[in-house]
């Protein structure tokens, strides 16, 4: 009977453990997402840098150039 007891009481532990790691992984999965978009939001805006110094005229390539290492 005691042993009974005591499997009972660690397999609802265990349930539990789990109910609780399952409320917590959305949480990190809205956490990883935000950052992944804050990173891809910095990418874009890095592409068309990249995609005005391709295309711009070649007098305004410096200054351009120089801003990037001004404002990282």
């Amino acid at each position: 009977m005691v042993v009974l007891i005591i499997f009972i009481s660690f397999a609802g532990t265990l349930l539990i453990l789990q109910q609780v790691k399952g409320l917590r992984r959305p949480k990190a999965l809205f956490e990883e997402n935000q950052q992944l978009k804050t990173q891809l939001s910095m990418l874009e805006e890095r592409v068309r840098t990249l995609e005005r110094i391709a295309t711009d005229k070649k007098s305004n390539l410096k200054e351009t150039i120089d801003s990037l290492y001004l404002n990282p």
